[in-house]
């Protein structure tokens, strides 16, 4: 029996997540190379490897656009992935600050473009996000500026309004992060500050510093959630 297209591309991610290589997949399977170089582009996003070896799989495709004009810096937008892990809701937004500015008068006030626009990295939204109870924030570059005018104590902050561009107050501390951020370093909250629908920006953890633009930093969150019980 033949299989169908649908059947070949869930094959091809057994075969990929096994160790195969995409042109002894192609050959397997039947299917041209352009085709399983389509298949391999959506499957390299769906694993976290660790020399070489995929150790968590099924985190899905990058989602579509959960983010605002103002937070995409000049390395890559805000990336959102979710997917589902013993039964909990797991989001992951993966933020680049490069590009992004902070004015460094007053915590809370919101980091993102110079230029304006709408900075907010995410949005909470209970259906998607399940009902959050943990939220880690790690940090995975240290945030950076050529003449350290910046400010690298950095917070996630929530606010009912969308439009909070930079330099705006965001209402809502969601994890102070209490210090000058170094690549490896994380902070953990288990009583989320949320509310359903908040958006999730990023905030100045202190005051002080002078207006920079930041030319490093990159931070991965995680929130941790579960869908409402049903009786």
């Amino acid at each position: 029996m033949s299989l169908s297209t649908a059947q070949k591309k869930l094959f091809s991610r057994d075969l990929y997540m096994a160790g195969y290589s995409a042109a002894q997949a192609a050959a397997l399977l039947n299917i041209s190379d352009a085709l399983i170089a389509d298949y391999w582009a959506e499957w390299v996003q769906a694993g976290v490897f660790y020399k070489d070896r995929i150790i968590v799989a099924d985190r899905g495709l990058t989602l579509d656009a959960e983010h605002g004009a103002g937070a995409i810096g000049t390395a890559f937008a805000p990336k959102t992935f979710r997917w589902i892990e013993n039964g909990d809701i797991i989001t992951e937004i993966w933020v680049d600050i490069t590009g992004l500015a902070c004015k460094g008068d007053a915590q809370g006030d919101v980091i993102g473009l110079a230029a304006g626009g709408a900075a907010y990295i995410g949005r909470y939204v209970v259906a998607d996000y399940g009902i959050v109870y943990k939220i880690e924030m790690t940090c995975l570059e240290a945030p950076g500026e050529g003449t350290a005018t910046y400010e690298p104590d950095i917070d996630l902050m929530a606010d009912d309004e969308a439009d909070l561009a930079y330099d705006s107050a965001a209402d809502d501390t969601v994890i102070a992060a209490a210090r000058d951020w170094a690549a490896g370093e994380q902070a953990v909250t288990l009583t989320p500050k949320l509310t359903a629908n908040d958006y999730l920006y990023l905030g100045e953890g202190d005051t002080g510093a002078a207006t920079g633009v930041y030319d490093a930093g990159q931070f991965l969150f995680r929130f941790f959630g579960h869908p409402a019980l049903n009786a």
